[in-house]
């Protein structure tokens, strides 16, 4: 195993372990406001604006690309009354989500499988009204091939809604390795994912800058880590606390300065 895989490998088993969870909520409770078990970049009305963005109704059917714990994939299906299927690579956040599901009695419209998004799926043409893709697309390596799948699993007048990092400025080796420490991450360019979009026909109907936001929810996840910064060490290890740390300042740095940007896109496939 590689360094960079036993990085990776140690950053999922805190990212994902049942004694993080306490200590995160009381975290990430300091850093959105109306917290409801997310750890994006993404806030809880934003979310809730997204949601409505894909315009499903109770007998729609939602696919939920890296669903994580499985928070947004849950809120999704209580707001709009829709089933949900998540798909994850990690299986204790597959576990966790699953349990969660339970908890919240909504296991009979939400699922989480454990599945490797970047591989062509076993679900048939057409099985979805909508797929979302939260702050994960990086993570896939051929986004022309991810496209093409998403394109198939839709239905006819299906709705694709996702959020991205793109570059906007140059950014130094010493600040990429800072911002992105644990897995291999495609970072995007201004105009890819427009122009990919295009290529399998989708209609893009809204475009929204959220790189402020972004900005503003590093600050704050810095702040909460320093005031709970004993247990998360004692949790994480004092390298695995400042690699976690320092990426989020970096994140900041880079968004309030204009050379990296987070955004949303929706769009839609052709009826």
């Amino acid at each position: 195993m590689t360094n960079h895989e036993l990085q990776s490998s140690e950053f999922y088993r805190v990212r994902y372990s049942g004694a993080l969870q306490q200590l995160q909520d009381a975290v990430f409770s300091e850093v959105y406001d109306d917290y409801f078990g997310q750890s994006s970049w993404i806030t809880t009305a934003d979310y809730d604006r997204f949601f409505s963005m894909l315009e499903v109704a109770r007998a729609s059917s939602v696919l939920d690309v890296a669903s994580g714990w499985g928070a947004p994939a849950l809120r999704l299906a209580r707001r709009t009354g829709c089933s949900v299927v998540g798909i994850e690579i990690n299986h204790e956040a597959v576990a966790s989500a699953t349990a969660l599901a339970e908890q919240l009695d909504l296991a009979a419209r939400v699922r989480f499988e454990l599945r490797d998004a970047s591989q062509p799926l076993s679900f048939p043409d057409g099985a979805f009204d909508a797929i979302c893709c939260f702050d994960a697309l990086g993570y896939f390596l051929d986004r022309d091939r991810v496209f093409a799948e998403w394109s198939r699993l839709l239905m006819p007048g299906g709705r694709l809604l996702f959020t991205e990092l793109i570059v906007t400025g140059l950014i130094s080796n010493e600040e990429i390795a800072q911002r992105w420490p644990s897995q291999t991450f495609m970072i995007s360019v201004p105009g890819l994912s427009e122009r990919l979009l295009g290529e399998k026909d989708f209609k893009l109907t809204h475009r929204e800058d959220l790189t402020h936001t972004l900005a503003e929810l590093a600050k704050r996840h810095c702040a909460a880590r320093v005031h709970h910064s004993a247990e998360l060490r004692a949790l994480e290890g004092d390298n695995l606390f400042d690699t976690l740390t320092t990426y989020r300042a970096v994140a900041e740095r880079l968004a309030r300065e204009g050379r990296l940007a987070h955004v949303l896109f929706v769009a839609q496939k052709p009826a």
